[in-house]
């Protein structure tokens, strides 16, 4: 806003100033085109009496004898015309004085007979410019004089009169003029067209400026030869009661001017531009410019309308500024068949300089956001190699930002060729869609689990023909409303849907949504197949043994048979009970859906405690807990599999320490976490061991002498894993374990 207010502040007056200027060559152009399109039909009244090549070749060399002159008027009195505009100069008598007493007697019978006057054209010494008038004894005959001067604009074309000029003292008018009131009824006031400002030259004012509403150059005024008049050839009818204007249009005799009209018809007599510019007096037809501070504020005003519009409809600036000089040409030509001339060229060029200022200034922020951007842009990680770089003149702005472009278009390329690709070959059925679900890319995978090519289809009928649920009855949610979920399919696949949006950098509005369908039909098989083994291996294997157990223990009540090798059998027995329940409470801790829920941590160890007294009592191990008020944190918990950890630890810190030792319990919370720690005195583990302590059926020297087969440590990390929890443990070879379990703690 700032800057387009400096170049409106800038370019109005500049407008202004081209507007008062004069030498606008374009104006003149536009002002003749648009006058040829409507020329002023010729009034009926006017008839030229022409002196031309024809009547020169009849009459002889110029200047005739005024006595035929005078013999012309006499004609044109017996033929009763309204009036004569003589424009021939009697500045200088005859050289027969007796002539310019015969022309003056014809031109006092006449009567009505307006002869025209000069203007000095070099001023005399600390003189104004004078006038030049007939010889005295026409001058007194005469009904009036006038001039007939005509202004040539810069590129010396007449388009224009003054239509009273003269001393300051006494002006007279212009020729033309005194004719147009002689049409009129005696008294009739009439109002001479123009300003009458008057402007003052070298002594000489001016006043009352038109323009001359020349006619059509095809059409022609209607014109006798002088001869022909003369001689009686011209029935009187023809001349009764018309406005005669007699004047030379031979062109050896140099009274011609350039004109509009100079251009089809080549220059235009001094009599014709008089009958043009009576012709538009007579139909009250005369153009009058608007004045210089009118028509440098409209000038002004258009352009200015201009720059507020391209504020406001920065988008349609060409269109607007089209509308605008369309605007400006057409009222031209509107005020010029009103009558009024308003030159629009001004205005023109401040509205073309608006637009290329405007179209210059977003042209360099573009670039400069363009140079921004591709900076970022270039700035950005590459996940593909560069390609080589076009070399670029040195100080070409333009062409090193169409080449940085090239090269981000390229890479964008590359990088979505490398996306597509990479897509097509996930393992996982992945689709791209837009805002309104209609997919935009499927890879290979999506394509076989739906069957079909997928592009531009509506994902959510695509959904709904799979058998996703809730989609069977004829409802077509939106995308967001989707829930990520598993289900069978109409071919008893199951399937995971899962749903993300895709965000621009800058908003959180979705520009298009990533469906991914994992085929989960192996794993749930082979969960199916683990669940049967499980069921196997706690019930079904387990009761054969259980039988041998107890067929043992009535033999032994009973007595008979051999009982060393009923003890080996029990132990055996019990062995194999043993590894099938550290196998399920194992397969348990991986693979079961665990049910969290508050619990106090307190309460799981002293469960804990409760299980391991009995194994602690039987090798004199002295169990000790010091659960304070941080113990009675709380934490989301399966409870009987987080028990059956802390139960699986103590077990451990009590099988691996010796007979009197003691195996100790410290709860703690802080910030965030609740940490437990179970030592004891035990034989320690060796620093190389630790790293595999976790891993199954991993055996190491210091539990040699012991049952088990290291299964019971990593069920204890499944457990701690999917409790989100964290689990280390730190000895020293001879000084015993600590097994540090850490939890987070439930928030409110």
């Amino acid at each position: 806003m700032r800057e387009w207010a400096w170049v409106s502040l800038i370019l109005l007056p500049l407008t202004a100033l081209l507007s008062l200027s004069h030498g606008l060559a374009l104006n003149n152009l536009l002002y003749d085109n648009l006058r040829r399109l409507s020329p002023l039909p010729v009034d009926s009244r006017l008839l030229l009496i022409t002196i031309d090549d024809y009547s020169l070749q009849q009459l002889g060399q110029w200047p005739w004898p005024r006595t035929l002159h005078a013999d012309l008027l006499d004609r044109l009195t017996a033929a009763k015309v309204q009036g004569v505009l003589f424009d021939v100069i009697f500045s200088e008598p005859d050289s027969v004085p007796e002539n310019d007493q015969r022309l003056a007697q014809a031109i006092c019978r006449e009567g009505n007979v307006f002869l025209p006057l000069l203007r000095e054209s070099v001023a005399r010494y600390g003189q104004p410019l004078g006038e030049i008038e007939p010889v005295q004894p026409l001058n007194q005959c005469a009904k009036a004089v006038g001039h007939i001067n005509a202004e040539a604009d810069t590129d010396g074309t007449v388009r224009s009169v003054y239509l009273r000029e003269g001393p300051p003292q006494a002006p007279k008018a212009q020729l033309a003029w005194l004719l147009y009131q002689q049409a009129h009824p005696a008294g009739t006031a009439l109002s001479m067209p123009g300003s009458d400002t008057a402007q003052i030259t070298q002594g000489w004012l001016r006043s009352n400026e038109i323009r001359i509403p020349f006619i059509s150059a095809q059409a022609g005024f209607p014109s006798v030869p002088y001869v022909s008049v003369l001689r009686g050839e011209v029935p009187p009818e023809l001349l009764r009661d018309k406005l005669i204007l007699i004047g030379t249009t031979a062109p050896g005799l140099g009274d011609r001017y350039v004109t509009p009209q100079s251009a089809s018809v080549g220059t235009t007599p001094g009599i014709e531009i008089q009958a043009n510019l009576l012709n538009g007096l007579l139909q009250q037809r005369t153009i009058v410019a608007l004045g210089q501070w009118p028509a440098a504020a409209l000038s002004v005003l258009l352009v200015a309308a201009l720059l507020g519009l391209l504020l406001v409809r920065p988008r349609h600036a060409l269109w607007l500024t089209l509308a605008c000089m369309a605007a400006a040409l057409l009222g031209s030509a509107g005020l010029l068949r009103l009558g009024l001339w308003w030159p629009p060229v001004a205005s023109l060029l401040g509205m073309l300089l608006a637009y290329l200022i405007w179209n210059w200034r977003r042209l360099s922020v573009i670039l400069a956001y363009f140079g921004w951007e591709l900076a970022r842009l270039d700035s950005e990680p590459k996940v593909l190699p560069e390609r080589r770089r076009t070399q670029t003149p040195a100080g070409d702005v333009l062409q090193g930002q169409i080449v940085a472009l090239e090269q981000a278009l390229s890479r964008t390329r590359d990088t979505r060729r490398f996306i597509a690709d990479g897509l097509e070959y996930l393992p996982v059925a992945t689709l791209i869609s837009d805002p309104d679900g209609r997919v935009l890319l499927a890879n290979r995978n999506a394509r076989e689990v739906f069957g079909n090519a997928l592009i531009g289809e509506d994902l959510v009928h695509q959904l709904a023909g799979l058998g996703y649920p809730g989609l069977q009855d004829g409802q077509r949610p939106a995308l967001s409303q989707l829930q990520p979920l598993e289900f069978r399919d109409i071919e008893q696949r199951s399937l995971r849907v899962d749903l993300a949006p895709l965000l621009p950098i800058d908003s959180d509005t979705p520009i298009g949504w990533l469906l991914s369908l994992t085929d989960l039909s192996l794993e749930r098989d082979a969960e199916q197949q683990r669940a049967t083994l499980l069921r196997f291996l706690s019930h079904d294997l387990r009761a054969p043994h259980s039988a041998i157990l107890a067929l043992l223990d009535v033999q032994r009540h009973q007595g008979s048979g051999d009982t060393r090798i009923y003890s080996q059998i029990e132990l055996q027995v019990r062995r194999a009970l043993g590894l099938t329940e550290a196998f399920v409470q194992l397969a348990k801790a991986e693979s079961e859906a665990y049910q969290f829920q508050p619990s106090m941590f307190a309460m799981l160890v002293l469960d804990a405690f409760d299980q391991a007294m009995t194994i602690a009592q039987l090798k004199n191990i002295q169990l000790v807990h010091d659960l304070d008020d941080d113990a009675e944190g709380m934490v989301l918990a399966d409870q009987s599999l987080l028990t059956r950890a802390l139960f699986n630890l103590l077990e451990n810190a009590i099988k691996y320490s010796p007979s009197g030792s003691t195996v100790r319990v410290q709860v703690a919370c802080t910030e965030g976490w609740l940490t437990c720690d179970i030592t004891d005195q035990g034989k320690g583990i060796a620093a190389d061991d630790l790293p595999q302590l976790f891993v199954q059926y991993q055996r190491f020297a210091s539990a040699q002498g012991s049952e088990g087969l290291g299964l019971g440590l990593s069920m204890v990390k499944a457990v701690v894993d999917r409790h989100e929890g964290r689990i280390v443990c730190r000895s020293v070879v001879g000084e015993g374990t600590t097994f540090s379990l850490q939890l987070p703690l439930l928030t409110d």
